[in-house]
């Protein structure tokens, strides 16, 4: 399988048979990226079973197979993941080293990217991502405005309606001031 990772934080696995699976990691480095997409191969693989990793980062590479000694706190982080996922689900891995021009990976997360991008793909991911994010915050400010309006409005709603059920009236309307 291949797999790939992107300097915005998004990572890439590509099963045989074209199946891909995607992650993203805010804020994650390229080569925090390129351990994601370790990662996510290898949570997408049964127990038990046997694979093949290539990747294009030869630091992911030097660090998984120890030809470098791990200096850096966030990929000795990843490598204990990876590890840990290898002895859980028991599995036979071998990480292999390609160069980027063969990691056809790498096609797929940059179309994946383009199309969070919009159809014209023109606007930078991680511009869109801070765009969302404050469209986010924005839209959640005004549904808790909204929520505390009717909160305020439901006490004489409740009363009237109640008041209605005891006479065994059903208004065919709301009332003027809802």
């Amino acid at each position: 399988m291949l797999v790939d990772g992107s300097g915005d934080g998004h990572s890439v696995a590509l099963f045989p048979g074209e199946e891909v699976f995607f992650s993203y990691e805010r804020g994650a480095s390229n080569n925090e990226a390129e351990f994601n997409a370790i990662i996510l191969a290898l949570e997408n693989l049964p127990s038990h079973g046997k694979a093949r990793i290539m990747t294009d980062s030869q630091v992911a590479v030097w660090n998984l197979t120890l030809e470098k000694k791990i200096r850096h706190p966030s990929y000795m982080r990843k490598c204990c993941q990876i590890q840990d996922l290898i002895v859980q689900n028991q599995l036979d891995i071998d990480i292999q080293w390609i160069p980027r021009r063969q990691n056809r990976a790498d096609r797929f997360l940059r179309h994946y990217i383009a199309s969070l991008c919009g159809a014209s793909g023109n606007e930078p991911l991680y511009r869109r991502v801070r765009r969302l994010e404050s469209e986010n915050i924005r839209l959640k400010t005004k549904l808790k405005q909204a929520m505390k309006m009717l909160e305020s409005r439901q006490g004489p709603m409740r009363e009237q309606g109640a008041r209605a059920y005891e006479r065994g009236v059903v208004a065919d309307s709301c009332p003027d001031d809802w």
